[in-house]
C-alpha cells in the first residue's frame, strides 16, 4: 500500500489539445477546399486550399484520430487497444490514456505523467489542468467533457456538467418540476 505522498501512487492528467483538427496532416493525395470568408476580397471567386484538416470537414475527425494515434503509438511507444482502439496503454510504463477528441485523460504514477505531458507538451500545443491526485499538493478537481471529476477520501467522484442535466430536464418534460427527496 503507497502512501499519497509517494510518487508511485496513482494520480490522473487532464489535458486538451488547443486547436487539435488544426495538426492533423491530410492524407497523401487528398485535397480539401474551403470556401472564403466574405471579407476576404477573393470570396465567391476564389476557394481556399487546406494543408491540414479543419474543424467542420468532413475527413476532420478521422484525420485527428490517425493524427494521435500515430503520435501516441508510433512516436511515444503507447499500444492501441483493439476495443475500443482510443484506449491507449504505454507499453513499459504504468500509463493509461483514454482518447476522446480533443482530450486525453491519463493515469499513472507522478514520474510516469511527468514524461507523458512533457512529450506531449513537445507535439501538441495544450492546455493542462492541475494533476488529481492523494497529496496534499495535487488537485483534487478538474472538468474533463464538461464534467467534473473530484478526488476524495472515498476514490473518485463523477458529476454530469449542469448543462447536461438542464438538458435531460427539457428532454423529459421535467422542466420546472418539483424535486423530490427520494427517486421512484
Amino acid at each position: 500500500c503507497l502512501g499519497p505522498k509517494s510518487e508511485k501512487m496513482m494520480r490522473i492528467s487532464c489535458l486538451d489539445i488547443s486547436r487539435a483538427y488544426f495538426n492533423a496532416k491530410l492524407d497523401d493525395g487528398a485535397t480539401t477546399y474551403a470556401q472564403l470568408p466574405p471579407e476576404d476580397p477573393d470570396a465567391g471567386v476564389l476557394c481556399a486550399e487546406l494543408p491540414r484538416h479543419m474543424y467542420g470537414t468532413r475527413a476532420a475527425a478521422y484525420g485527428w484520430q490517425e493524427e494521435c494515434s500515430s503520435t501516441l503509438v508510433a512516436e511515444l511507444n503507447f499500444v492501441q487497444g483493439v476495443a475500443p482502439p482510443c484506449l491507449c496503454r504505454h507499453s513499459s510504463r504504468a500509463i493509461v490514456v483514454p482518447v476522446h477528441c480533443d482530450d486525453f485523460t491519463a493515469a499513472g504514477s507522478k514520474t510516469d505523467l511527468d514524461w507523458y505531458e512533457a512529450e506531449m507538451k513537445k507535439h501538441y500545443e495544450l492546455t493542462t489542468q492541475p494533476r488529481l491526485g492523494p497529496a496534499p499538493d495535487d488537485g483534487k478537481e478538474a472538468v474533463v467533457l464538461n464534467r467534473i471529476i473530484r478526488w476524495c477520501e472515498h476514490g473518485l467522484e463523477y458529476e454530469a456538467g449542469p448543462r447536461q442535466v438542464e438538458e435531460l430536464l427539457t428532454e423529459c418534460g421535467l422542466t420546472g418540476a418539483n424535486p423530490v427527496a427520494t427517486p421512484g
